[in-house]
């Protein structure tokens, strides 16, 4: 059935720029978008009024921790207090506690937590997620994971990317068994059973060192599973140097990236992604430097790293002001980032993140009448239809 989204005050194709069309309607056919400009009702089909509002491309949020057991606000509140996330760490919180809590956490349990947080994002306008393990460390628990996030794939109304994240090292074993362990039977575990598109490894202070990340990340490209890193959130130890000589797709956090970095990344074709939620949840003093990325003509994307310990944001939309008010982002990155560069920082720009002929109809209908009041109302409800592959996955009247 036909779906047309009328008289639009504001379309963003995101082809050039943001590229506004104004007063302008989507049409969509068997579920991709099949002309965008002005042109009379064809019969039949589903019509959404548009008067008013912004459509855009569906928001591509591309790091998430979305399924997990158990919360971390008491440690929420020692971070208020003045506690670092790097000492709760060291003393046995953060990671290590959500590690516990997921191990206890029954797969059904997990999947049902996860879909309920699905629902949210998705009254949001999220319409491309990556989902991460990582809270499992130990094969069983780490699969356990994996294997709800491929069931919320297959039953979900949205497009779901399910990541391997090597995280950090269990309590009872040394880094070089864990190290073998990971490289010789969870890796290949994981890519024979397809239970992954990327690997991801925690490359920083806390987490693994450049080294031990090369390792991870050659393992998982030889049984062919794409790359992701974490890196340079609390310190520079070369890990997104290490993501552009290893060809990562992208390198997340980038707080203390340096202009050698940042050049390295855009020769190699590496997708920075930036993660201001998680910058204002911890509190950080430092930030990317945006205008070194903006230089260099890097696509940035950015996301929301909703996970139990330092970003509870699952709002794209949130996370798009933030990435303007904290990050100094314009509205047009901050747009760009969560929309177009997300999908690339995906490898799924050939189906997502923009409005074009022929493309998957991802699409978000917005209660503004102009893009610049996106960021502008923060924190406002604004969403008034998600839609997925041409189907109203979320709407007003549904």
């Amino acid at each position: 059935m036909p779906l047309l989204i009328r008289d639009a005050a504001e379309v963003l194709t995101m082809k050039r720029g943001i590229g506004v069309k104004k007063n302008c309607s989507v049409l969509v056919e068997d579920g991709v978008i099949s002309r965008v400009g002005r042109f009379k009702d064809p019969a039949g089909g589903r019509v959404i009024d548009a008067r008013g509002c912004v459509v855009c491309p569906g928001f591509v949020d591309s790091h998430t921790h979305l399924v997990f057991g158990g919360t971390r606000e008491k440690e929420f509140a020692l971070r208020i207090s003045g506690a670092t996330y790097e000492a709760i760490a060291r003393s046995g919180g953060g990671i290590a506690s959500t590690v516990e809590q997921t191990a206890k956490t029954s797969e059904e349990k997990l999947y049902e937590l996860g879909r309920q947080r699905l629902q949210r994002i998705i009254r949001h306008g999220t319409t491309t997620v990556e989902v991460k393990s990582g809270y499992g460390l130990l094969p069983e628990v780490e699969y356990k994971m994996l294997r709800a996030i491929n069931r919320l794939k297959r039953r979900a109304p949205i497009e779901i990317i399910p990541t391997f994240l090597v995280h950090a090292v269990p309590k009872a074993m040394k880094r070089r068994q864990y190290l073998d362990l990971v490289t010789e039977e969870m890796i290949p575990y994981v890519a024979q059973r397809d239970l992954a598109v990327f690997c991801d490894v925690f490359c920083d202070r806390i987490g693994f060192n450049r080294k031990e990340s090369e390792r991870i990340l050659l393992a998982a490209k030889e049984h062919g599973l794409k790359l992701k890193i974490h890196t340079d959130e609390f310190a520079n130890i070369g890990g997104a140097q290490l993501a552009a000589q290893i060809g990562c797709t992208s390198a997340d956090h980038l707080v203390v990236s340096t202009k050698r970095d940042i050049a390295a990344m855009k020769d190699a074709g590496v997708v920075p992604t930036l993660l201001p939620g998680t910058s204002v949840f911890l509190r950080l003093s430092e930030k990317p430097d945006v205008r070194a990325f903006r230089t260099a003509g890097s696509t940035v994307a950015i996301a929301s790293d909703f996970n139990p310990g330092s970003c509870m944001i699952y709002s794209m939309l949130k996370i798009i002001a933030l990435a303007c008010l904290s990050y100094g982002m314009n509205v047009e990155e901050a747009l760009i980032g969560a929309t177009r560069n997300g999908a690339r920082a995906l490898g799924v720009f050939d189906r997502a993140g923009s409005i074009e002929t022929g493309k998957q109809a991802d699409l978000v209908v917005l209660d503004v009448d102009n893009y610049l009041k996106i960021p502008y109302e923060f924190g406002e409800d604004m969403v008034k239809y998600t839609v997925k592959k041409g189907k109203v996955v979320y709407g007003q009247d549904n």
